[in-house]
Protein backbone atom coordinates (compact mmCIF):
# COMPACT_ATOMS: atom_id res chain seq x y z
CA UNK A 1 0.00 0.00 0.00
CA UNK A 2 1.49 2.90 -1.53
CA UNK A 3 1.26 6.06 0.78
CA UNK A 4 -0.13 9.49 -0.06
CA UNK A 5 2.11 11.81 -2.16
CA UNK A 6 1.62 14.90 -0.16
CA UNK A 7 3.62 16.86 -2.19
CA UNK A 8 0.98 16.22 -5.36
CA UNK A 9 -2.17 17.63 -3.08
CA UNK A 10 -0.42 20.89 -2.19
CA UNK A 11 -1.33 22.96 -5.01
CA UNK A 12 -4.48 20.80 -5.92
CA UNK A 13 -7.27 23.03 -4.62
CA UNK A 14 -6.01 25.72 -7.27
CA UNK A 15 -6.16 22.73 -10.15
CA UNK A 16 -9.89 22.63 -8.47
CA UNK A 17 -10.43 25.92 -8.74
CA UNK A 18 -8.90 26.05 -12.58
CA UNK A 19 -10.87 23.17 -13.44
CA UNK A 20 -14.33 24.70 -12.05
CA UNK A 21 -14.01 27.72 -14.42
CA UNK A 22 -13.69 25.69 -17.75
CA UNK A 23 -16.76 23.85 -16.97
CA UNK A 24 -18.82 26.81 -15.36
CA UNK A 25 -19.71 25.02 -12.36
CA UNK A 26 -20.78 27.02 -9.28
CA UNK A 27 -19.19 25.23 -6.11
CA UNK A 28 -17.06 21.80 -5.60
CA UNK A 29 -16.42 20.34 -2.32
CA UNK A 30 -13.36 17.34 -2.33
CA UNK A 31 -11.86 14.97 0.44
CA UNK A 32 -9.74 11.96 0.43
CA UNK A 33 -9.32 9.77 2.23
CA UNK A 34 -6.88 7.23 3.39
CA UNK A 35 -7.53 4.04 5.51
CA UNK A 36 -8.20 6.15 8.81
CA UNK A 37 -7.54 9.51 7.97
CA UNK A 38 -8.79 12.66 5.83
CA UNK A 39 -5.40 13.43 3.82
CA UNK A 40 -7.15 16.00 1.39
CA UNK A 41 -10.10 18.91 1.76
CA UNK A 42 -10.78 21.09 -0.12
CA UNK A 43 -14.05 23.34 -0.71
CA UNK A 44 -14.94 25.67 -3.21
CA UNK A 45 -17.03 28.19 -4.90
CA UNK A 46 -20.87 28.88 -3.82
CA UNK A 47 -24.20 26.79 -2.41
CA UNK A 48 -26.08 30.13 -3.90
CA UNK A 49 -25.10 32.37 -6.64
CA UNK A 50 -27.49 35.26 -6.47
CA UNK A 51 -26.98 35.65 -2.80
CA UNK A 52 -23.05 34.62 -2.76
CA UNK A 53 -23.16 31.86 0.16
CA UNK A 54 -20.05 30.21 0.24
CA UNK A 55 -20.03 26.41 -0.04
CA UNK A 56 -18.66 24.54 2.79
CA UNK A 57 -18.13 20.73 3.98
CA UNK A 58 -21.59 21.03 6.07
CA UNK A 59 -23.77 22.07 2.77
CA UNK A 60 -26.12 19.35 2.45
CA UNK A 61 -26.41 18.09 -1.40
CA UNK A 62 -28.73 15.81 -3.32
CA UNK A 63 -26.76 12.36 -4.16
CA UNK A 64 -29.10 10.89 -6.75
CA UNK A 65 -27.56 7.54 -7.23
CA UNK A 66 -24.97 7.62 -5.10
CA UNK A 67 -27.78 6.47 -2.40
CA UNK A 68 -27.57 2.64 -4.25
CA UNK A 69 -24.61 1.90 -2.02
CA UNK A 70 -26.63 3.00 0.79
CA UNK A 71 -29.59 0.48 -0.68
CA UNK A 72 -27.05 -2.19 -1.44
CA UNK A 73 -25.74 -1.73 2.03
CA UNK A 74 -28.91 -1.96 3.78
CA UNK A 75 -29.58 -5.39 2.39
CA UNK A 76 -26.81 -6.50 3.34
CA UNK A 77 -27.02 -5.71 6.92
CA UNK A 78 -30.40 -8.30 6.84
CA UNK A 79 -27.50 -11.00 4.72
CA UNK A 80 -25.53 -10.45 7.86
CA UNK A 81 -29.01 -11.08 9.91
CA UNK A 82 -29.67 -14.12 8.64
CA UNK A 83 -33.13 -12.70 7.42
CA UNK A 84 -32.26 -12.53 3.59
CA UNK A 85 -29.73 -14.37 1.27
CA UNK A 86 -28.53 -12.83 -1.95
CA UNK A 87 -29.00 -15.88 -4.07
CA UNK A 88 -32.54 -17.35 -3.19
CA UNK A 89 -35.40 -16.17 -4.91
CA UNK A 90 -37.39 -12.75 -4.07
CA UNK A 91 -40.43 -14.46 -4.37
CA UNK A 92 -40.09 -16.42 -1.11
CA UNK A 93 -39.51 -12.91 0.71
CA UNK A 94 -42.45 -10.81 -1.22
CA UNK A 95 -44.56 -13.19 -3.45
CA UNK A 96 -46.12 -9.95 -4.55
CA UNK A 97 -43.20 -8.59 -6.51
CA UNK A 98 -44.00 -9.75 -10.00
CA UNK A 99 -42.53 -9.17 -13.30
CA UNK A 100 -43.68 -8.84 -16.64
CA UNK A 101 -41.51 -12.49 -17.56
CA UNK A 102 -42.99 -15.32 -14.97
CA UNK A 103 -39.76 -16.82 -14.96
CA UNK A 104 -38.25 -13.90 -14.13
CA UNK A 105 -40.91 -13.62 -11.29
CA UNK A 106 -39.54 -17.23 -10.10
CA UNK A 107 -36.23 -17.09 -10.16
CA UNK A 108 -35.25 -13.81 -9.67
CA UNK A 109 -32.65 -12.36 -6.15
CA UNK A 110 -31.58 -9.58 -4.85
CA UNK A 111 -27.96 -10.03 -6.24
CA UNK A 112 -30.13 -10.11 -9.52
CA UNK A 113 -31.85 -6.52 -8.98
CA UNK A 114 -28.90 -4.68 -7.24
CA UNK A 115 -26.69 -5.98 -10.41
CA UNK A 116 -29.22 -4.72 -12.66
CA UNK A 117 -29.49 -8.09 -14.85
CA UNK A 118 -33.25 -8.51 -14.56
CA UNK A 119 -34.04 -7.79 -18.44
CA UNK A 120 -35.52 -4.64 -17.64
CA UNK A 121 -34.44 -1.20 -18.60
CA UNK A 122 -34.85 1.77 -16.84
CA UNK A 123 -38.78 3.15 -17.17
CA UNK A 124 -37.58 5.53 -15.45
CA UNK A 125 -40.66 7.86 -16.43
CA UNK A 126 -42.99 5.07 -14.35
CA UNK A 127 -42.37 6.12 -11.08
CA UNK A 128 -40.21 9.37 -11.43
CA UNK A 129 -41.10 12.12 -8.98
CA UNK A 130 -44.47 10.30 -7.80
CA UNK A 131 -45.93 10.69 -4.34
CA UNK A 132 -47.08 7.03 -3.97
CA UNK A 133 -46.69 3.93 -1.63
CA UNK A 134 -43.55 1.37 -2.72
CA UNK A 135 -45.97 -0.89 -2.71
CA UNK A 136 -47.87 1.03 -5.59
CA UNK A 137 -44.67 1.13 -7.70
CA UNK A 138 -44.13 -2.82 -7.31
CA UNK A 139 -47.95 -3.59 -8.76
CA UNK A 140 -46.56 -1.57 -12.05
CA UNK A 141 -43.44 -4.04 -12.39
CA UNK A 142 -45.64 -6.47 -13.67
CA UNK A 143 -46.81 -4.12 -16.56
CA UNK A 144 -43.39 -3.13 -17.83
CA UNK A 145 -42.07 -4.81 -20.84
CA UNK A 146 -38.48 -6.52 -20.52
CA UNK A 147 -35.77 -5.64 -23.53
CA UNK A 148 -33.39 -8.12 -22.84
CA UNK A 149 -33.42 -12.02 -21.65
CA UNK A 150 -32.92 -12.72 -17.59
CA UNK A 151 -29.28 -12.06 -16.68
CA UNK A 152 -28.06 -11.54 -20.26
CA UNK A 153 -27.12 -7.94 -20.11
CA UNK A 154 -26.37 -4.96 -18.04
CA UNK A 155 -29.41 -2.34 -18.26
CA UNK A 156 -29.38 0.16 -15.31
CA UNK A 157 -32.67 -0.14 -13.40
CA UNK A 158 -33.89 2.69 -11.38
CA UNK A 159 -36.93 0.66 -9.94
CA UNK A 160 -35.07 -2.28 -9.11
CA UNK A 161 -33.33 -0.47 -6.25
CA UNK A 162 -37.04 0.56 -5.32
CA UNK A 163 -38.00 -2.91 -5.30
CA UNK A 164 -35.14 -3.58 -2.90
CA UNK A 165 -36.21 -1.24 -0.27
CA UNK A 166 -39.67 -2.76 -0.51
CA UNK A 167 -38.10 -5.71 0.17
CA UNK A 168 -35.89 -4.66 2.86
CA UNK A 169 -38.77 -2.55 5.04
CA UNK A 170 -41.31 -5.71 4.30
CA UNK A 171 -38.57 -8.42 5.86
CA UNK A 172 -37.39 -5.59 8.63
CA UNK A 173 -41.16 -5.21 9.59
CA UNK A 174 -40.35 -0.75 9.48
CA UNK A 175 -40.03 1.30 7.01
CA UNK A 176 -36.43 1.55 5.20
CA UNK A 177 -35.87 5.22 5.80
CA UNK A 178 -36.13 3.63 9.38
CA UNK A 179 -34.14 0.95 8.74
CA UNK A 180 -31.10 3.03 7.21
CA UNK A 181 -31.08 5.69 9.34
CA UNK A 182 -31.19 3.08 12.30
CA UNK A 183 -28.69 0.67 11.16
CA UNK A 184 -26.03 2.87 9.02
CA UNK A 185 -26.65 6.92 9.79
CA UNK A 186 -26.28 6.74 13.78
CA UNK A 187 -23.75 4.13 14.41
CA UNK A 188 -21.43 6.13 11.69
CA UNK A 189 -22.25 9.41 13.67
CA UNK A 190 -24.01 10.78 10.23
CA UNK A 191 -25.95 12.95 11.56
CA UNK A 192 -26.72 15.49 8.23
CA UNK A 193 -27.84 12.52 6.30
CA UNK A 194 -31.39 11.73 5.48
CA UNK A 195 -33.97 11.60 2.46
CA UNK A 196 -35.87 14.87 2.36
CA UNK A 197 -34.30 18.32 1.33
CA UNK A 198 -36.58 19.88 3.60
CA UNK A 199 -36.19 21.11 7.00
CA UNK A 200 -32.50 21.34 7.11
CA UNK A 201 -30.60 19.01 10.01
CA UNK A 202 -28.93 20.56 12.71
CA UNK A 203 -29.26 24.49 10.65
CA UNK A 204 -27.64 22.22 7.41
CA UNK A 205 -27.93 24.42 4.52
CA UNK A 206 -28.43 22.97 1.08
CA UNK A 207 -26.62 23.42 -2.34
CA UNK A 208 -29.00 25.49 -4.89
CA UNK A 209 -28.33 23.07 -7.87
CA UNK A 210 -28.19 24.92 -11.34
CA UNK A 211 -28.26 24.07 -15.13
CA UNK A 212 -26.26 25.49 -17.85
CA UNK A 213 -28.04 27.45 -20.23
CA UNK A 214 -26.52 26.97 -24.25
CA UNK A 215 -26.75 28.76 -27.51
CA UNK A 216 -26.57 26.33 -30.93
CA UNK A 217 -23.18 25.93 -30.91
CA UNK A 218 -23.05 24.49 -27.07
CA UNK A 219 -21.81 26.94 -25.89
CA UNK A 220 -22.52 28.22 -22.18
CA UNK A 221 -24.33 31.13 -22.13
CA UNK A 222 -25.73 31.41 -18.16
CA UNK A 223 -26.26 28.97 -15.25
CA UNK A 224 -30.12 28.72 -14.46
CA UNK A 225 -30.92 27.60 -11.11
CA UNK A 226 -32.83 24.21 -10.67
CA UNK A 227 -35.21 24.47 -7.25
CA UNK A 228 -33.82 21.05 -5.29
CA UNK A 229 -37.22 19.76 -4.01
CA UNK A 230 -38.78 20.80 -6.94
CA UNK A 231 -36.51 18.43 -9.11
CA UNK A 232 -35.54 15.35 -7.24
CA UNK A 233 -36.89 12.15 -7.28
CA UNK A 234 -37.81 12.00 -3.52
CA UNK A 235 -40.69 9.28 -3.33
CA UNK A 236 -39.24 6.32 -3.92
CA UNK A 237 -36.36 7.04 -2.02
CA UNK A 238 -33.51 4.18 -2.66
CA UNK A 239 -32.71 4.95 -5.80
CA UNK A 240 -31.85 8.48 -5.57
CA UNK A 241 -33.22 10.39 -2.50
CA UNK A 242 -30.24 10.68 0.00
CA UNK A 243 -29.24 13.83 1.02
CA UNK A 244 -25.46 14.53 2.86
CA UNK A 245 -22.70 16.65 3.14
CA UNK A 246 -18.84 15.93 2.47
CA UNK A 247 -18.21 15.60 6.62
CA UNK A 248 -21.03 12.40 6.52
CA UNK A 249 -19.59 11.01 3.16
CA UNK A 250 -16.04 10.88 4.67
CA UNK A 251 -17.62 8.20 7.04
CA UNK A 252 -19.80 6.74 4.44
CA UNK A 253 -16.42 6.21 2.80
CA UNK A 254 -14.23 4.70 5.56
CA UNK A 255 -16.32 1.86 5.94
CA UNK A 256 -15.91 0.91 2.32
CA UNK A 257 -12.06 1.34 2.86
CA UNK A 258 -11.67 -0.45 6.54
CA UNK A 259 -13.77 -3.48 5.85
CA UNK A 260 -16.79 -2.66 7.00
CA UNK A 261 -15.69 -1.11 10.05
CA UNK A 262 -15.18 2.82 11.84
CA UNK A 263 -13.20 3.30 14.45
CA UNK A 264 -14.60 0.53 16.86
CA UNK A 265 -17.84 -0.06 14.71
CA UNK A 266 -17.87 -2.72 12.75
CA UNK A 267 -20.87 -2.06 10.24
CA UNK A 268 -21.05 -4.98 8.05
CA UNK A 269 -19.12 -8.15 7.63
CA UNK A 270 -15.80 -8.32 5.47
CA UNK A 271 -18.03 -11.04 3.14
CA UNK A 272 -20.63 -9.25 2.37
CA UNK A 273 -18.95 -6.17 2.14
CA UNK A 274 -16.66 -7.77 -0.61
CA UNK A 275 -20.24 -9.01 -2.30
CA UNK A 276 -21.08 -5.36 -2.91
CA UNK A 277 -17.51 -4.63 -4.44
CA UNK A 278 -17.48 -7.99 -6.71
CA UNK A 279 -18.34 -7.47 -10.77
CA UNK A 280 -21.78 -9.63 -10.96
CA UNK A 281 -22.68 -8.05 -14.36
CA UNK A 282 -20.59 -6.84 -17.32
CA UNK A 283 -20.98 -3.36 -18.76
CA UNK A 284 -20.46 -3.30 -22.45
CA UNK A 285 -17.97 -0.95 -22.89
CA UNK A 286 -17.71 2.60 -25.33
CA UNK A 287 -15.59 4.22 -27.51
CA UNK A 288 -15.67 6.81 -24.52
CA UNK A 289 -14.30 4.33 -21.93
CA UNK A 290 -11.59 3.56 -24.56
CA UNK A 291 -10.43 6.79 -25.19
CA UNK A 292 -10.22 8.08 -21.62
CA UNK A 293 -8.85 4.42 -20.34
CA UNK A 294 -7.35 2.82 -22.71
CA UNK A 295 -9.89 -0.15 -21.73
CA UNK A 296 -13.62 -1.15 -22.00
CA UNK A 297 -13.68 -3.35 -19.36
CA UNK A 298 -16.33 -2.16 -16.89
CA UNK A 299 -18.99 -4.06 -14.21
CA UNK A 300 -21.38 -3.44 -11.91
CA UNK A 301 -21.23 -5.31 -8.27
CA UNK A 302 -24.12 -4.26 -6.13
CA UNK A 303 -24.32 -0.43 -5.66
CA UNK A 304 -21.36 -0.20 -7.27
CA UNK A 305 -19.27 0.04 -10.69
CA UNK A 306 -15.89 -1.78 -11.09
CA UNK A 307 -13.41 -0.69 -12.94
CA UNK A 308 -9.40 -1.35 -14.07
CA UNK A 309 -7.64 1.72 -13.93
CA UNK A 310 -3.79 1.82 -14.40
CA UNK A 311 -2.93 -1.51 -12.43
CA UNK A 312 -5.66 -1.05 -9.74
CA UNK A 313 -8.98 -1.68 -9.39
CA UNK A 314 -11.24 1.21 -8.76
CA UNK A 315 -15.14 0.47 -6.85
CA UNK A 316 -16.96 4.00 -8.11
CA UNK A 317 -20.46 5.65 -8.44
CA UNK A 318 -21.95 8.45 -9.46
CA UNK A 319 -25.25 10.20 -9.46
CA UNK A 320 -26.76 13.23 -11.33
CA UNK A 321 -30.33 15.07 -10.18
CA UNK A 322 -30.93 18.33 -11.92
CA UNK A 323 -28.19 20.43 -10.91
CA UNK A 324 -26.20 18.58 -9.07
CA UNK A 325 -23.54 16.30 -10.06
CA UNK A 326 -21.74 13.82 -7.37
CA UNK A 327 -18.82 10.78 -7.89
CA UNK A 328 -17.72 8.92 -4.95
CA UNK A 329 -15.37 6.13 -5.38
CA UNK A 330 -12.46 4.17 -3.93
CA UNK A 331 -9.23 2.02 -4.32
CA UNK A 332 -9.81 -0.83 -2.54
CA UNK A 333 -5.93 -2.29 -2.40
CA UNK A 334 -4.79 1.17 -1.00
CA UNK A 335 -7.17 1.80 1.62
CA UNK A 336 -8.18 5.48 -0.67
CA UNK A 337 -11.17 7.19 -1.17
CA UNK A 338 -12.61 10.24 -3.10
CA UNK A 339 -15.80 12.39 -2.66
CA UNK A 340 -16.44 15.23 -4.95
CA UNK A 341 -19.82 17.06 -5.08
CA UNK A 342 -20.43 19.69 -7.50
CA UNK A 343 -23.61 21.81 -8.01
CA UNK A 344 -23.46 21.69 -11.77
CA UNK A 345 -26.23 19.24 -13.86
CA UNK A 346 -24.27 16.17 -15.61
CA UNK A 347 -20.71 17.76 -15.38
CA UNK A 348 -17.78 15.11 -16.28
CA UNK A 349 -15.76 17.51 -13.64
CA UNK A 350 -17.36 15.19 -11.06
CA UNK A 351 -15.44 11.74 -13.18
CA UNK A 352 -12.27 14.08 -13.73
CA UNK A 353 -11.83 15.03 -10.03
CA UNK A 354 -12.11 11.82 -9.12
CA UNK A 355 -9.37 9.89 -11.27
CA UNK A 356 -7.13 13.50 -11.14
CA UNK A 357 -7.27 12.86 -7.11
CA UNK A 358 -6.71 9.06 -7.23
CA UNK A 359 -3.19 9.88 -9.49
CA UNK A 360 -2.03 12.86 -6.77
CA UNK A 361 -2.72 10.77 -3.80
CA UNK A 362 -1.05 7.87 -5.39
CA UNK A 363 2.04 9.67 -7.18
CA UNK A 364 0.96 8.38 -10.19
CA UNK A 365 1.75 10.11 -13.30
CA UNK A 366 -0.36 13.14 -13.88
CA UNK A 367 -2.37 13.07 -17.06
CA UNK A 368 -4.61 16.57 -16.27
CA UNK A 369 -8.22 14.38 -16.29
CA UNK A 370 -10.28 17.52 -16.57
CA UNK A 371 -8.70 18.60 -20.12
CA UNK A 372 -9.00 14.88 -21.23
CA UNK A 373 -12.53 14.97 -20.31
CA UNK A 374 -12.96 18.12 -22.47
CA UNK A 375 -11.29 16.50 -25.44
CA UNK A 376 -14.47 14.54 -24.78
CA UNK A 377 -17.15 16.20 -23.59
CA UNK A 378 -16.80 19.45 -25.66
CA UNK A 379 -17.66 17.92 -28.99
CA UNK A 380 -20.54 16.05 -27.66
CA UNK A 381 -22.20 18.57 -26.50
CA UNK A 382 -21.85 20.63 -29.39
CA UNK A 383 -23.51 17.59 -31.70
CA UNK A 384 -26.12 17.79 -29.35
CA UNK A 385 -26.67 21.04 -30.28
CA UNK A 386 -26.41 20.92 -33.62
CA UNK A 387 -28.95 17.70 -33.24
CA UNK A 388 -31.79 19.87 -32.01
CA UNK A 389 -31.24 22.05 -35.07
CA UNK A 390 -31.24 19.04 -37.41
CA UNK A 391 -34.36 17.76 -35.71
CA UNK A 392 -36.26 21.00 -36.40
CA UNK A 393 -35.59 20.47 -39.93
CA UNK A 394 -36.87 17.34 -40.16
CA UNK A 395 -40.72 18.40 -40.23
CA UNK A 396 -42.44 17.69 -43.22
CA UNK A 397 -43.93 21.32 -44.70
CA UNK A 398 -47.47 21.52 -46.02
CA UNK A 399 -48.73 18.79 -43.70
CA UNK A 400 -51.42 19.87 -41.09
CA UNK A 401 -53.17 18.06 -38.30
CA UNK A 402 -55.97 15.80 -39.48
CA UNK A 403 -58.27 16.82 -36.64
CA UNK A 404 -59.09 20.24 -35.02
CA UNK A 405 -56.66 21.04 -31.79
CA UNK A 406 -58.99 20.62 -29.50
CA UNK A 407 -59.31 16.96 -30.20
CA UNK A 408 -55.85 16.37 -29.16
CA UNK A 409 -56.41 17.45 -25.47
CA UNK A 410 -57.43 14.12 -23.29
CA UNK A 411 -55.76 11.76 -20.96
CA UNK A 412 -53.79 9.09 -22.36
CA UNK A 413 -53.05 5.69 -19.59
CA UNK A 414 -51.04 2.89 -19.52
CA UNK A 415 -51.15 0.64 -16.57
CA UNK A 416 -47.21 1.11 -15.86
CA UNK A 417 -46.97 4.49 -15.80
CA UNK A 418 -48.38 7.29 -14.96
CA UNK A 419 -51.39 9.26 -17.41
CA UNK A 420 -49.76 11.79 -19.58
CA UNK A 421 -52.10 14.80 -19.85
CA UNK A 422 -52.38 17.04 -22.92
CA UNK A 423 -54.28 20.30 -22.74
CA UNK A 424 -54.70 23.27 -24.89
CA UNK A 425 -53.45 26.40 -24.30
CA UNK A 426 -54.70 29.07 -26.62
CA UNK A 427 -53.73 27.74 -29.84
CA UNK A 428 -51.15 25.46 -28.44
CA UNK A 429 -50.94 22.64 -26.84
CA UNK A 430 -49.01 21.35 -23.28
CA UNK A 431 -48.61 18.15 -21.67
CA UNK A 432 -47.06 16.60 -18.94
CA UNK A 433 -47.22 13.48 -17.02
CA UNK A 434 -50.04 13.75 -14.41
CA UNK A 435 -48.25 14.10 -10.70
CA UNK A 436 -44.59 13.86 -11.87
CA UNK A 437 -43.58 16.32 -14.80
CA UNK A 438 -44.81 19.65 -15.16
CA UNK A 439 -45.98 21.23 -18.32
CA UNK A 440 -44.59 21.53 -21.35
CA UNK A 441 -44.76 22.16 -25.04
CA UNK A 442 -46.61 20.02 -27.13
CA UNK A 443 -45.30 21.50 -30.20
CA UNK A 444 -47.18 20.01 -34.04
CA UNK A 445 -44.50 18.82 -36.13
CA UNK A 446 -46.64 17.34 -38.97
CA UNK A 447 -49.66 15.73 -39.73
CA UNK A 448 -50.62 13.84 -36.27
CA UNK A 449 -47.11 14.03 -34.85
CA UNK A 450 -45.67 16.10 -32.00
CA UNK A 451 -42.85 17.05 -30.46
CA UNK A 452 -43.11 16.92 -26.70
CA UNK A 453 -40.42 19.36 -24.82
CA UNK A 454 -39.44 16.98 -21.65
CA UNK A 455 -37.23 20.10 -20.73
CA UNK A 456 -35.94 18.15 -17.02
CA UNK A 457 -34.71 15.57 -18.63
CA UNK A 458 -33.17 17.40 -21.87
CA UNK A 459 -35.09 15.64 -24.23
CA UNK A 460 -37.80 15.49 -27.00
CA UNK A 461 -39.14 12.83 -27.89
CA UNK A 462 -41.91 12.52 -30.94
CA UNK A 463 -45.78 11.41 -29.74
CA UNK A 464 -47.72 9.86 -32.99
CA UNK A 465 -51.89 9.91 -32.84
CA UNK A 466 -53.22 6.84 -33.59
CA UNK A 467 -56.89 6.45 -34.67
CA UNK A 468 -59.73 3.89 -33.76
CA UNK A 469 -61.68 2.23 -36.91
CA UNK A 470 -64.23 5.61 -36.92
CA UNK A 471 -61.02 8.04 -37.11
CA UNK A 472 -61.18 9.12 -33.94
CA UNK A 473 -58.03 9.92 -32.07
CA UNK A 474 -57.97 6.80 -29.67
CA UNK A 475 -54.35 6.76 -28.21
CA UNK A 476 -51.13 7.97 -28.62
CA UNK A 477 -47.54 6.43 -29.26
CA UNK A 478 -43.90 7.00 -27.75
CA UNK A 479 -40.97 6.17 -27.00
CA UNK A 480 -41.39 6.64 -23.49
CA UNK A 481 -38.71 3.98 -22.98
CA UNK A 482 -36.07 4.02 -26.03
CA UNK A 483 -34.82 0.54 -25.39
CA UNK A 484 -38.40 -1.11 -26.39
CA UNK A 485 -40.72 -0.59 -28.53
CA UNK A 486 -42.93 2.31 -28.24
CA UNK A 487 -45.92 2.22 -26.00
CA UNK A 488 -48.56 3.09 -26.51
CA UNK A 489 -51.29 4.81 -24.19
CA UNK A 490 -55.10 4.62 -24.36
CA UNK A 491 -57.48 7.88 -24.25
CA UNK A 492 -59.36 7.61 -21.22
CA UNK A 493 -63.22 8.56 -21.01
CA UNK A 494 -63.47 12.24 -19.26
CA UNK A 495 -65.95 12.34 -16.83
CA UNK A 496 -67.95 14.94 -16.24
CA UNK A 497 -69.34 16.15 -12.72
CA UNK A 498 -73.05 16.57 -12.24
CA UNK A 499 -73.20 19.75 -11.61
CA UNK A 500 -71.59 20.36 -14.84
CA UNK A 501 -74.46 18.57 -17.04
CA UNK A 502 -76.75 19.95 -15.17
CA UNK A 503 -75.42 23.22 -16.60
CA UNK A 504 -75.61 22.01 -19.83
CA UNK A 505 -78.93 21.04 -19.43
CA UNK A 506 -81.53 23.43 -21.76
CA UNK A 507 -82.18 24.94 -25.39
CA UNK A 508 -79.82 26.90 -27.84
CA UNK A 509 -81.22 28.85 -30.52
CA UNK A 510 -79.38 28.91 -33.68
CA UNK A 511 -79.20 31.58 -35.91
CA UNK A 512 -80.42 29.17 -38.82
CA UNK A 513 -84.46 29.75 -37.87
CA UNK A 514 -86.30 26.68 -36.86
CA UNK A 515 -83.30 24.68 -35.82
CA UNK A 516 -82.42 24.29 -31.97
CA UNK A 517 -80.10 22.31 -30.26
CA UNK A 518 -81.96 20.30 -27.00
CA UNK A 519 -80.39 19.34 -24.15
CA UNK A 520 -81.25 17.05 -21.27
CA UNK A 521 -79.69 14.53 -18.65
CA UNK A 522 -80.74 10.72 -17.93
CA UNK A 523 -78.82 9.53 -15.17
CA UNK A 524 -75.18 10.26 -15.64
CA UNK A 525 -75.44 10.83 -19.21
CA UNK A 526 -75.93 13.42 -21.58
CA UNK A 527 -78.90 13.77 -24.42
CA UNK A 528 -78.11 15.61 -27.49
CA UNK A 529 -80.91 16.37 -30.12
CA UNK A 530 -80.95 18.81 -32.94
CA UNK A 531 -84.50 19.81 -34.59
CA UNK A 532 -85.36 16.77 -36.50
CA UNK A 533 -83.61 14.04 -35.01
CA UNK A 534 -84.22 12.28 -31.79
CA UNK A 535 -81.99 12.66 -28.97
CA UNK A 536 -79.02 10.77 -28.26
CA UNK A 537 -76.70 9.66 -25.69
CA UNK A 538 -73.12 11.55 -26.35
CA UNK A 539 -70.05 10.74 -24.90
CA UNK A 540 -67.95 13.36 -23.38
CA UNK A 541 -64.41 14.16 -24.91
CA UNK A 542 -62.86 16.74 -22.85
CA UNK A 543 -63.24 19.04 -19.93
CA UNK A 544 -61.71 22.11 -19.10
CA UNK A 545 -62.35 25.37 -16.64
CA UNK A 546 -64.19 26.99 -19.00
CA UNK A 547 -65.62 24.61 -21.84
CA UNK A 548 -66.86 21.27 -22.03
CA UNK A 549 -67.12 19.03 -25.46
CA UNK A 550 -69.38 16.03 -26.48
CA UNK A 551 -69.38 14.06 -28.97
CA UNK A 552 -72.31 11.83 -30.88
CA UNK A 553 -70.62 9.65 -33.98
CA UNK A 554 -68.53 12.65 -36.17
CA UNK A 555 -70.59 15.26 -34.33
CA UNK A 556 -69.26 17.77 -32.02
CA UNK A 557 -70.73 20.07 -29.76
CA UNK A 558 -68.69 22.55 -27.30
CA UNK A 559 -69.96 24.30 -24.58
CA UNK A 560 -68.65 27.58 -22.98
CA UNK A 561 -69.01 27.34 -19.43
CA UNK A 562 -69.46 30.59 -17.17
CA UNK A 563 -69.13 29.96 -13.46
CA UNK A 564 -72.46 27.25 -12.91
CA UNK A 565 -73.77 28.14 -16.03
CA UNK A 566 -73.40 27.22 -19.78
CA UNK A 567 -73.34 29.62 -22.25
CA UNK A 568 -72.48 28.99 -26.08
CA UNK A 569 -72.93 26.33 -27.69
CA UNK A 570 -70.95 25.56 -30.94
CA UNK A 571 -71.67 22.58 -33.15
CA UNK A 572 -69.33 21.10 -35.60
CA UNK A 573 -70.90 18.33 -38.04
CA UNK A 574 -71.34 17.50 -42.06
CA UNK A 575 -69.08 20.00 -42.69
CA UNK A 576 -71.35 22.43 -41.07
CA UNK A 577 -70.57 24.84 -37.81
CA UNK A 578 -73.14 26.62 -36.04
CA UNK A 579 -73.25 29.14 -32.87
CA UNK A 580 -75.77 28.48 -30.56
CA UNK A 581 -77.03 30.22 -27.70
CA UNK A 582 -78.86 29.36 -24.58
CA UNK A 583 -82.30 30.39 -24.37
CA UNK A 584 -83.06 33.06 -20.91
CA UNK A 585 -85.91 30.33 -19.55
CA UNK A 586 -84.00 26.96 -20.26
Amino acid sequence: MAPVDQSRLADYGEYIETAMTSWHCPGTAVAIVKADEVVFQSVHGARDIEARLPLTSDTRFPLASVTKSVTAMSAALLVDDGLLAWDTPVREYVPDLVFHDDYVTQHVTVRDMLSHRTGLPRHDLSAWRLDLPRAEYVKRLRHLVPSATFREKFQYNNLMYYSTAYLVETIAGRRWEEFVDDRIFVPLGMTASNFQPEPPVDGQTLAKGYRPERDDAGSVTSLVETPVGAHTDLSPGAAGALFSTLDDLVRWLSVHVNQGRVGSTQLVSPANLQQMHLPHTVIPGGGINEALFGSTLMAYGMGWMIQPYRGLTVVQHGGNVEGHSLMIGFVPSERLGVVVLTNLASTPLRDALLYESIDRALGLDSRDWSGRFHQIADPLVAGRARSKVETAAARVSGAPMTHPLADYAGTFTHPGYPAIEVKTDGEELRARLAGSLDWAPFTHQHYDVFEWDLTDFEWRVMVRYLTDDRGELASISLPIESAVANLEFTRAPVSVPGSVLDALVGVYETPVEGVAVTVSRRADSLFIGVTGSAPRAATAYRLSDDRVGFRIDRSRFDFELAGDRAGRLTYHGDGVILHAEKGDDS
